[in-house]
């Protein structure tokens, strides 16, 4: 997450955000060791893996818009 410390994040949401900034910073670099891995093997990963991947990210980004969205 960038500038955590510049957003005004409310108390009860501060630990959840956070937690999710760690997995993404986390997932993040485990997509990159994927990449290269497949480059180092010359084999790529299946492409259902992606589109999976890509729909669970869409979710994550669909809950947030919501919670953005709140007023």
């Amino acid at each position: 997450m960038s500038s955590p410390d510049l957003i005004s994040i409310p108390a009860k949401q501060r630990p959840v955000i956070d937690r999710l900034s760690d997995a993404m910073e986390r997932a993040v670099a485990y997509a990159a060791a994927i990449a290269d891995n497949a480059q180092d093997d010359g084999i790529p990963i299946p492409q259902e893996l992606v589109t999976s991947f890509q729909q669970d990210y869409s979710r994550i980004i669909a809950s947030l818009t919501t919670a953005a969205a709140v007023k």
